[in-house]
């Protein structure tokens, strides 16, 4: 499978909120996301200063997305990836190893000196993140407080 890897932009809006619903609706994640609120969340990210939001085509389709926040911290800039989705008939060729070397390559070209994610810390996603050279942290953890 050939594709490109490009920066995201409006015109490509609803092909990369596609990827998302689609990629979220098996496993591991089993979720039920709307296009409304996919668009909702890509169109964040793309509306957010210094966002890095990149998506691999294939002519005009859009077969996978990473989307990332700049952040401050205290070491200095990073790059917080929100989203890394890839269709899943797309899935295995290449495509997310090649989005996640391009978000980092071009944080680095950005003056960021990491990024960082949330993922399953077991299974096959944490195995992908490793094998991209993600390491584990040690001393976090994911909290959240749900009003349902």
């Amino acid at each position: 499978m050939s594709f490109r890897i490009e920066r995201l932009t409006l015109e490509h809006l609803n092909g990369a909120a596609t990827v998302l619903v689609r990629a979220y609706s098996g496993p591991p994640w089993n979720e039920n996301w709307s296009l409304e609120a996919a668009v909702e969340n890509v169109n964040t990210v793309l509306e957010t200063p210094k966002s890095i939001a990149l998506a691999a085509f294939d002519g005009g389709k859009v077969l996978g997305i990473a989307l990332g926040i700049r952040q401050r911290r205290h070491a200095g800039p990073v790059v917080y990836l929100d989203e890394l989705s890839v269709l899943p008939e797309a899935q295995g060729a290449g495509i997310g190893t090649a989005l996640l070397s391009a978000v980092f390559e071009t944080a680095k070209a950005e003056g960021c000196n990491s990024v960082w994610l949330v993922s399953q810390r077991e299974g096959a996603l944490s195995t992908f993140y490793q094998r991209c050279g993600f390491a584990i942290g040690s001393n976090l953890g994911l909290y959240s407080k749900s009003s349902a």
